[in-house]
């Protein structure tokens, strides 16, 4: 357990420690299925743990109820984390110079859905485009990408 949730003192059920002891396990999973760094993911656990019980309300609710607001409020909170850690911009991969061919927004469309696993939803909102646009443009560039390898 990090050291700034054992230094809390324990006031009420539902502090930081309660939550800790109940969903930490299973959320770690969570962040660290998407996140995919383990010392990453454990620093993101203890910012969303922390902000969670900040914001969560003193009404008694199940504990599954608990669960799925903490699961919807950690991921949105990661796709704000993830997205400061994570641009657009091409990755650094062995591409056989098939990227070279793409122009700069089929590039960006590219490397975000395939290297940092953008959704199209993601990208329409980040491009303030249309999402059949983003879909367009990400098949024009694997079409670009097959025809050069004579696929």
């Amino acid at each position: 357990m990090p050291k700034a949730v054992l230094n809390v003192p324990s006031a009420e059920p539902k502090d930081i420690r309660w939550f800790y002891d109940k969903y930490a396990a299973m959320l770690l999973g969570y962040i660290n299925g998407i996140v995919q760094d383990h010392r990453k993911s454990e620093d993101y656990l203890v910012s969303i743990l922390t902000a969670f019980t900040a914001e969560f309300g003193t009404t008694e609710k199940s504990q599954l109820s608990i669960w799925l607001e903490l699961r919807q409020y950690a991921q949105s909170k990661l796709a704000v984390l993830t997205e400061k850690h994570h641009s657009l911009t091409p990755a650094h991969v062995n591409s056989n110079g098939n990227l070279d061919l793409l122009d700069d927004l089929q590039k960006q469309i590219f490397c975000a859905v395939y290297y940092h696993g953008k959704s199209i939803s993601q990208l329409a909102t980040a491009f303030s485009s249309e999402e059949d646009e983003i879909r367009n443009q990400l098949k024009r560039s694997i079409d670009k990408m097959r025809r050069s390898r004579g696929n």
